[in-house]
Order: structure tokens, then sequence, then C-alpha cells
């Protein structure tokens, strides 16, 4: 997972907790004291799955969806062992806290059995009270493997890293001794970004007591990339992983685990796991992951890699064999190779392979590129994709890093201040000694430019809407640019129309159940734009009832013209209709057949006549007559006092409030009974507070 967006632990045995008070903590990591050996079952399971993590704290929710969703799957312990260590993050001035099972900065660890008390790890599964654990650490990653090992053993295990990751970075995976505390594959918040490269990710596990897991997950980002993979490939026999920023709520672990329970094949539970993915995809629209686009997951052998690099081996020599005469084309080629993300020298290895066949039209490149897709079409055992931008692929492979050669004699300085040369680390990978592909990297003239991206920081004159006819194809939560809103035209990007048959297939056994009061035909599907407070234009989706759609298309138009930040607008089906989880991604919405929260009574929310505006900044709370207070969601507990500023803050003062008052709505800041300032709500005759 990347930061923006879309990502623990007692000991735990024989499905029961052992108590570990945070105050005990020991403080000195370079002399630990040594552990408690857990006492294991007598009999094996077929799997243990160790996830091993940080997300950070606004993030923490999301391992928490999938502690609540795994719980009630492991009922039997012969067959599925899941256990967390987990680093929490931290509140920061742009991200609430978002953890509900630990305190901030707070490590836990332990196994999840379907008879945890989720309510109780802050107190027994808490393995240290504060962020000094260091999660790159190499001597740290193989302890906590070893406990993993004597807790659950297993016939066969997984390790998961869950979390943020940079893929292969020559700066990062610097090989050298002392190897340098970077973050390529693994890295931590709370440290600044430091983390964990592929040598010591690899040099962990093979000194730790489960020495080959049968499969390496990498639940992280950019980890689709030859150059880790081949340095990973004989630590396992399988991989997951995607080559993009890899956005989820946790609803891919949580498919894992159902088919790892279904059989002991862990080629048929994977692929399982691929044929259910149809509520992963959607976050790929969403503001919640950034400017996020286009992404995959792929699930392969790790040694069928080798047959891979042999191909990549044979590309290497040809293009270096034709530069001299060919450069000019190969040069274009690289301006044209897909990029899976803007911020990586990472490239996808098959399309650039196609991209010098077709610049050069040099028959033996074209034969190359249809073995090389040919060699990964074999390595796959599974893998899925999703595209949301004109510029895809019509299938991703793994990428390869791709320079000009000046950045490849560039001399860089590591986070001990050491300095080196990029060429010489990218030299020391096992990638480079299968394939020579650092030579052609040392005489490539040309720098990769202009690139289709899967991921833009920024987006440029070739945007992606840029053709599209009907704002009805706009994707919700992809990032627009101003000349294409002024290309467009502005009154053009604010409408609403009848519910498309696909939306209208989204919405089912989510928002929308079958009911006797409201229908497909009362409801109307708004496409708008709107700002975020880092003055970003998002496209924004809502459905609503068409009393109100007129309404709402006429306020969001002036908001935005306003420059009013709303930070995401995307449908709740996304979050499967739970109300707290898209309050908590301060989520503005408006229809869910759903009744007023802690009552059986019909919300508006039901008949798509009331709307939620930044809903995490503005919460509902209600003081109970036992002194104790209700808050949703229940991470906004601090925007309940409403004397401090912060962003996204409706008050009375605020134009949003005010436009919803001029048009016959009725504000939730206002009530007595408690208070809803995130909620808007058309005043009818019978309305009474």
């Amino acid at each position: 997972m990347k930061k923006n967006l879309l990502w623990m632990l007692t000991m735990v045995f024989c499905g029961t907790m052992v108590l570990s008070s945070c105050s005990d903590n020991n403080d000195n990591k370079d002399n630990p004291t040594p552990e408690p050996t857990p006492t294991p079952s007598e009999e094996l399971a077929d799997y243990t799955l160790f996830v091993y993590g940080h997300t950070g704290g606004h993030m923490d929710e999301i391992i928490e969806r999938v502690y609540k969703n795994v719980k009630p799957l492991l009922a039997d312990q012969k067959k599925v062992r899941v256990l967390f260590f987990y680093k929490y993050g931290h509140h920061t001035k742009d991200y609430p806290f978002t953890g509900s099972y630990a305190n901030e900065d707070e490590v836990l660890r332990f196994e999840l059995t379907a008879e945890t008390d989720l309510d109780k790890l802050r107190t027994e599964a808490c393995f240290e009270e504060k962020s000094q654990f260091q999660l790159y650490s190499q001597e740290n990653l193989t302890a906590q493997l070893n406990w993993a090992a004597k807790t659950a053993p297993a016939k066969n295990y997984i390790v998961m890293l869950y979390g943020h990751g940079a893929g292969f970075n020559s700066r990062d995976d610097y090989y050298k001794e002392p190897v340098a505390s970077t973050r390529a594959v693994l890295y931590d918040e709370g440290f600044k970004g430091r983390g964990m490269n592929m040598y010591e990710f690899k040099w962990a596990i093979e000194a730790s007591d489960i020495k080959h897991p049968q499969m390496i997950y990498f639940h992280n980002c950019l980890m689709g990339n030859l150059e880790s993979l081949t340095t990973l490939r004989n630590l396992t026999d399988y991989y997951v992983g995607s080559q993009h920023v890899l956005a989820s709520m946790g609803q891919i672990i949580i498919e894992f685990v159902k088919g790892l329970l279904q059989t002991t094949d862990i080629e048929a539970a994977t692929k399982q796991m691929f044929a259910h993915l149809d509520e992963w995809k959607p976050l790929y629209s969403m503001g919640g992951v950034g400017n996020l686009c286009n992404g995959d997951l792929f699930f392969m052998k790790s040694l069928a890699i080798e047959e891979v690099n042999e191909q990549m081996d044979r590309l290497c020599s040809r293009i270096r064999e034709i530069y001299p005469t060919q450069h000019e084309a190969i040069d274009r080629a690289a301006c044209k190779v897909y990029q899976p993300y803007q911020g990586a020298t990472l490239y996808d290895a098959a399309d650039y392979a196609d991209c010098l066949a077709h610049e050069t039209g040099d028959a033996q490149l074209q034969a190359i590129s249809k073995d090389l897709r040919a060699s990964f079409d074999k390595a796959f055992l599974a893998r899925d994709h999703v595209n949301n931008r004109p510029d895809f692929l019509n299938a991703y492979t793994l990428s390869v890093t791709l320079v000009d050669k000046t950045t490849f004699a560039k001399e860089l300085t590591d986070v001990t201040g050491d300095k080196f040369i990029f060429g010489d680390s990218y030299m020391a990978t096992s990638f480079h000694t299968n394939t020579g592909w650092g030579h052609w990297l040392a005489e490539n003239n040309q720098k990769p430019d202009c690139n289709p991206f899967g991921m833009k920081e920024d987006v440029n004159e070739e945007d992606e809407l840029v053709g599209l006819e009907n704002l009805q194809e706009w994707r919700a939560g992809t990032t627009v640019s101003q000349k294409v809103v002024d290309a467009f035209g502005l009154g053009q990007c604010f409408n609403y129309d009848y519910i498309s048959d696909e939306v209208w297939e989204r919405m089912q056994g989510k928002t929308y159940k079958d009911n006797p009061y409201i229908g497909r035909n009362d409801l109307r599907h708004v496409k708008v734009l709107h700002w975020d407070y880092d003055e970003q234009i998002h496209v924004g989706e809502m459905i609503c009832n068409e009393r109100i759609a007129y309404t709402v298309v006429n306020i969001m138009q002036q908001l935005f013209e306003a420059k009013y930040p709303i930070q995401r607008m995307v449908l709740p089906d996304v979050y499967d209709a739970d109300d707290e989880a898209q309050m908590r991604d301060n989520n503005s919405s408006c229809f869910c057949y759903r009744p007023i929260s802690g009552t059986t009574k019909l919300s508006k929310h039901a008949r798509g006549l009331a709307v939620d505006i930044n809903t995490l900044y503005n919460p509902y709370y209600k003081d109970r007559e036992d002194g104790t207070r209700y808050v949703q969601p229940a991470t906004a507990t601090d925007y309940c006092n409403r004397d401090w500023n912060f962003p996204y803050k409706i008050d009375h003062d605020d134009l949003c409030y005010k436009l919803f008052i001029e048009a016959g709505f009725e504000w939730g800041g206002d009530w007595t009974s408690c208070k809803d300032y995130q909620h808007f709500e058309l005043i009818e005759q019978e309305d009474s507070h």
C-alpha cells in the first residue's frame, strides 16, 4: 500500500492469548530479553499465515477490518492459523488515527482465532507500547518469524508483508556490509520511511526457523519487479504481488484465507481468491488511493522467473547489439513503455520489449518479444488487473528498471551517509547477474520520458479524460486537470441522469435492498467535480432522490467554483455500504437504504433525501444518560469539539451550510437531541426534531 490513498501482538497459542502488559516492554532492543517458548499444538496445521507490517494511523482501520472478517472463519486450527505482528501508526495534522483495537504507535502480536476478543487486544496482545520497534531490522523480523514457527507450527508457512513498499530502488536496495536500513520492501512511517530492503528480508528469512515459506505474499506496493523477485526466488515456491500501487480495504486477504480453508492445495486456494476480486477492483477508481488509476495482482511460481530472465538476457543482448545503428528507434521505445508508477524507475518488461520490436521493426526483437510474453504467460498461475485509463495495457507483466546512462552513473548517498554509485548498486543484483541488464542501462542514452502512467502525480496535457464525450463515463475518484475541465466546459461537468445498469448492479445488496418505499426510477446518479484540501480536482458521484438531484448538482457546482474542499465522493457501495468504514474515509454520500443510527426507523438516506459531507471531520454524536458519548465514526472523537479549527469543518459560517439551508435543507449540527455535523436533509412538512 502507498500513503494517500487505494494497509500485532502478544503471545497466542492453541487459540488462547497469553497476557503481556505493555508496561513490561524491553526498551533495549540491542540486547532483548529471551522470549518464552510458546507451547505448540500437537498436530500441525495445514497452513500458518504470518502477517508482518505497518501502514500508518490513517489506514489502521483496514487491518482491523481484516481482523473482524477473518476471525469468524478460524474455528478449525487444524487447517489455517493466522498470526499478526502489526505496528500501529499515529495521528498527524493531515491524517487522523483510525485504530480501534490498539493505541497509537503500539505493536500488537497475537494469533487470531474465532475466540479472540478483539476489544482486549490493546491490553492482552500488546508487544510494545511506543514506536521504537524497528520493523525494518533484519534481526527483529527473524525473531518474529521464529515466534510464529513456535506458536503455530504448520506443514506450510505463508509470510505476508503488509504495508508500504517501494519496489526495487538502487538507492534503497543497496547491498553492502553492514546493510543500510532502507525502505524498498517494507518501510516504517514511524522512522521517516526507513525500512527493510530485499537483501535484509532475504537474510532474515534464511536465518529464521521458517527458512523456506511456501509462499511470500507481498501485500505492499510495487513489488512485482524482476530485480526483487529474482533475488528472493530461492526462498519460496510462490509469489503473490503487484507491480502497481496496491489498494485494498482488506478484501484480498479475507478471500485468500477463505480459499486456504477450503482446500489444502495452495494453487487452488489462491486461484479461488482471484475468482472473488469484484470488491477489490472498485478501489482503483476511488480518491482514497490518491491519483491511482490502474492496478494488478499476480500469482506465480517463484522459479518460473528463471525462464523469464532467459528472455530478458536475449533482449538485453539484442538491444546492445543494434543500438549503434538503431539508437533513434530504441530511444523512442523508451519514451513509450508503460510505467506503473511515476515515482519509480520501474517499467513493464514485456511492454518494453513490444515497444522496442515495434519501433525498430527488428525481426529478432519481434521474436524475443513474443517469447518473453509467452514466458510470462507460463509463469503466471493467475492474474487480474484494473484499467481506469485509456493508455492501459491489455496484460501487465512484471517491472524492470529503465534509466539512462547518466542516471546509472550518478553518485548517491544512503541513509547512513555513505556514498555509492547507482550502477554499482544495480550490478550487485541477482537479476543483473542473470541477464546483464546493468550493461544495457550503462549504455542507454535516453532517459524515459512522456510515458503512460498507471499512477500520476500530476496530470499533463494528455489527460485521461480527453476525448470522452459523456460525463457519465468519467470514473469517480479520478483526478482531472483544470485544463481538461476548461476544455470540456464547466457546465458539462455537473449533471445527473437515470441510474445505469452497471451502477444499479453495483448497488444491489449493498446500498439498495428490495423495499416497498423507493425504487430505481425514484433515484438519480449525480456526477460532479470537487476540490480536495490539497487543491486537486476529483470526479465525484452520488445517488440521490430525483426530487433533490438538480439541487444537489447546483450546490456542488457552487462549491466547486468557490474551491470548497470535499475530500472524497464515491458511492458507499465501494465500502460494502458499511457506514462506519466510509465515514472513517471521509467520504461524502447520499443514498443508502438503512435505518437511523441506533434505531429501526428509516433514515432519510434510505429515500435519498439526505446528504452527508466530509463525514470524518463532521461526525455524529449522542450523549447517553449514563454520561458516555456515542460517536460515529468512532475515530472522530476529536472532531466533536467544534471550538478548534481543522480541515473540512462545517459550521454556521461555512458555505456548504449556507447553500443547503438556502435550498430548504436542515443541518444536523443544529439538532438538540444529538449532533450530526455532516448531515443535511430535505425539510418536509412532517419533519420535526
